[in-house]
């Protein structure tokens, strides 16, 4: 089995902004969120954007005024982003999000996680010790936005654990889900037409399966308060505020 790292670039990095769809529409989803949950920043305000991936969430946010952060293990995604960024003012850094506070140079007004990045994490001390790191870095009333998926209630069985994601003429692409006590099993399978057929890939590595209340319970524990929590399409996001 592969770590994610290694799924990432020898598989799926290349086809990742194909696999969300059309890019602008997931551009425009965040640009809205952000807009709903009234983030609103002060002149020169930080953002750090966890897990980057080609933009979705740090395009959005440098173009509502925060100077963003960009953090993502993968050279191929973050050069996308790149391609995206123009005069904003986006810090593209190829580096563990784990450690993203080395990156820094101030505190920070506002520190994102999305798209399911947590789970990407290789255990529960890495996630407690990335908590830690977000309680230090944010300035005092600063906010923390994660989001993952429903891996508590929302649990696949049968046929239903193949989960078609897209296709065109020529990818077929779907995921195969196995679920185990703390981990789901993810497997990729990419159906690629050639001159010879259809030919098929597959690369597969393990996710953790997070419960958003105990995610919410260790903010808890340092101080934060809970401001928002929303479900859309089994995506839970959750705003959180370091007291003041």
């Amino acid at each position: 089995m592969k770590s994610v790292r290694t799924h990432y670039e020898e598989f799926l990095a290349s086809i990742y902004s194909w696999i969300i769809g059309d890019f602008d529409s997931a551009y425009r989803k965040y640009a809205r969120y952000f807009d709903t949950v009234g983030l609103r920043p002060a002149e020169g305000a930080l953002a750090v954007d966890l897990g980057c991936g080609p933009g979705c969430q740090s395009l959005p946010l440098a173009e509502i005024g925060y100077r963003v952060l960009a953090v993502d293990f993968s050279p191929t995604l973050l050069e996308e982003l790149s391609t995206r960024t123009g005069s904003l003012p986006i810090t593209a850094v190829q580096g563990d999000i784990v450690n993203f506070s080395e990156y820094l140079d101030d505190s920070a007004d506002l520190i994102v996680c999305m798209g399911d990045t947590l789970v990407h994490l290789p255990d529960m001390e890495a996630v407690s010790s990335l908590i830690d790191s977000v309680a230090t870095a944010l300035k005092p009333g600063g906010q923390f936005i994660y989001a993952i998926r429903d891996y508590v209630d929302a649990v696949p069985e049968g046929a239903d654990r193949f989960v078609p994601i897209r296709s065109d003429e020529e990818r077929i692409f779907t995921c195969f889900l196995d679920y185990h006590e703390d981990t789901v099993h993810v497997h990729d399978l990419l159906h690629r037409k050639t001159a010879d057929g259809w030919q098929l890939r597959i690369s597969d590595y393990l996710k953790l399966r997070l419960d958003t209340a105990e995610i919410d319970r260790r903010l808890v524990a340092k101080g934060f308060s809970m401001e928002d929590r929303r479900v859309e399409a089994d995506m839970i996001t959750v705003v959180a505020r370091k007291p003041w």
